[in-house]
């Protein structure tokens, strides 16, 4: 998709840039998890993908700079081993609000940098060598930035088209865990208990993201 779009972007000539007040992406993100929480639950990091849309905020600053309203929906996950006897799966949604800052360097090339806050909920599921497993789940608050670079491969009245490419951190609260087995099995905790406290987990981490974003 990559090399696709840069070749698109050489062919478009240089000009003035349009573009509309609407702005649909979707990015997949790869987050490097820093905490300790996490990293008792996997050694990996975690693949995220998002649906995202912006609307234009018509507030006339500086020349070539724009505003834009932002609402996110990202899910994702990962796995792992916890005391090497248990594997783990790690599940997450997130909902998200905010604004991003857009300017424009050339026709087919704009900077942005964003600011989103909102929820996320983790999951986390543990089953040990016996196949007896246990979940726990729990809501905490987020909040995420970015700066970002876009390419433009289409670039026409009220359309636009093209990739942006965005380094970032989201922070995340620490998220209650407390371990139950699924309620669809009859299955007991490895502890003997129906319940089992597991501490907290945030999913804290750097992040580098790719979108395929489209303004009308």
């Amino acid at each position: 998709m990559l090399r696709t779009t840069i070749a698109l972007l050489l062919l478009v000539p240089a000009g003035t840039a349009y573009a509309g007040d609407n702005e649909v992406s979707l990015t997949e993100t790869a987050r490097a998890l820093h905490t300790d929480s996490a990293n008792a639950v996997t050694e990996d990091g975690m693949v995220t993908g998002t649906l995202g849309y912006a609307r234009h905020i018509d507030i006339p600053i500086i020349e070539n700079l724009t505003l834009w309203a932002t609402g996110n929906f990202s899910w994702g996950g990962t796995s792992g081993e916890m005391f090497q006897t248990m594997t783990t799966d790690v599940g997450t949604l997130m909902f998200a609000a905010g604004g991003r800052a857009q300017y424009q360097l050339h026709r087919l090339v704009v900077a942005s940098a964003r600011l989103d806050v909102g929820t996320t909920r983790a999951s986390l599921t543990l089953e040990d060598e016996e196949g007896h497993s246990a979940q726990a789940k729990g809501w905490g608050p987020m909040s995420q930035v970015g700066l970002g670079l876009d390419l433009y491969a289409v670039n026409k009245p009220n359309f636009t088209f093209g990739l942006r490419l965005e380094l970032g951190y989201v922070a995340t609260g620490n998220i209650d865990m407390t371990a139950g087995p699924p309620s669809e099995s009859n299955d007991t905790l490895h502890l003997q208990m129906t319940a089992a406290s597991l501490g907290s987990l945030n999913l804290s981490g750097s992040t580098f993201a790719a979108s395929v974003v489209s303004q009308f």
